[in-house]
Order: structure tokens, then sequence, then C-alpha cells
């Protein structure tokens, strides 16, 4: 489970989030929405340890998010990020990167869930589009199988097609925790969730 409590953060004398709580239950979907600039990234990054709020608590598992937790409550978490860019050419590279160990079989079927041939794995990503890119990047963090899977705008590249598989892929995921910040209606109503800023 995850706990957020009474957290506030500021930037530049300027009042991002105040006095924010919630909790998602293990094996939850949940959904951040709100206007821009009104701290969904910041609380994705939050929930990871990269930013710490200025007051109130965060608990992951019954684990406090402080220093001495941090790298075991990352350990537990795959993060997608809304602009991607990363220092690899292609998914098998990434794969490479994260320290991936199981099968590629696994990857594969996830890719071609997402609505793309198996070889994207190894095409380049300056030669494919953005969406292509984004899905790979998901298909990669799925095989991962943690427990908490953190989605930053995950239809951003997406038409309406690809978005309808995603939607289908993370539901139908078994024991993960998922929590997504999103400006898109219909994934914000498909999360069992919404948390809203």
């Amino acid at each position: 489970m995850i706990k957020v409590k009474n957290i506030s953060l500021s930037f530049n004398d300027k009042t991002v989030l105040r006095d924010l709580s919630f909790h998602i239950e293990n094996g939850e979907s949940a959904c951040i929405s709100g206007p821009s600039g009104k701290g969904k990234s910041a609380l994705l990054k939050m929930l990871q340890g990269y930013i710490l709020p200025d007051k109130g608590i965060i608990e992951v598992d019954g684990n406090m998010m402080n220093n001495k937790n941090i790298r075991h409550i990352r350990s537990t978490m795959a993060y997608i990020p809304q602009n991607i860019n990363l220092p690899v050419n292609n998914g098998r590279e990434l794969l490479k990167l994260t320290g991936y160990g199981g099968s590629t079989e696994k990857v594969y079927r996830f890719i071609e869930q997402l609505g793309l041939p198996a070889d994207m794995l190894e095409r380049r990503f300056d030669e494919i589009s953005g969406g292509e890119k984004q899905r790979i990047v998901t298909a990669v963090c799925l095989s991962l199988e943690r427990a908490i899977l953190l989605l930053d705008e995950p239809t951003s590249s997406l038409d309406d097609d690809s978005i309808a598989k995603l939607t289908e892929v993370i539901h139908n995921l078994r024991n993960s925790t998922i929590i997504s910040a999103s400006h898109n209606n219909k994934w914000i109503h498909s999360a069992g969730k919404i948390i809203r800023l």
C-alpha cells in the first residue's frame, strides 16, 4: 500500500501541493489528474524519492520514504516518463540498461499486445515515431514485473487505437499497482481511483 499523508511542496515560493493525502491499495489502479502545473509529474517523482516534500510523509508498503529506505523503494518500481530521452539506441539496449534478465519472449509479447511488430525491439529509436518509442519503453518496463508501475502522461504520443490497447494491457496486469498522471479523459476514467489535484 502507498500512503501519502499531508504532503506539501513548493518551488521558488510557489506552492504546488498543499496538505495532500491519499492511499492506494496494492493491486489498485490510480490516476492523478489536474491542470498543467498542478504537480502531477512532481508527485510521481516524490513517490520515487527524487523530490522530497516540504512536509508530510510518504510510505510504500510500510517503508517510510527517507534516505535509508529510498533504494529499496525504488527497486519495487518501474517508471515510464513522458519525455523519453534515453542513452540507448533501441529497445534491446534498453533491456541491457535495466538489467533485465528474463525471457525476451515476454518483451515481444507486450510489444505485440501494444500493437507493434516484434522487430520493433531492434529498430533504432531515431528512426521510429514518438508513439512507437513510448510503447517499446512501456513494453520493456512491463517486462520487469515490478510491484509498482508509474506512468507519466502514458497516452501523450498515442492515437485512440493505441490508447485502447495500452489500457487493455495495463488492466490485465496481475499483482501490480498502477499509478499514472494524465490529461486524457478516457485514461483517467479507466482507473479505479482518481486523485484530483
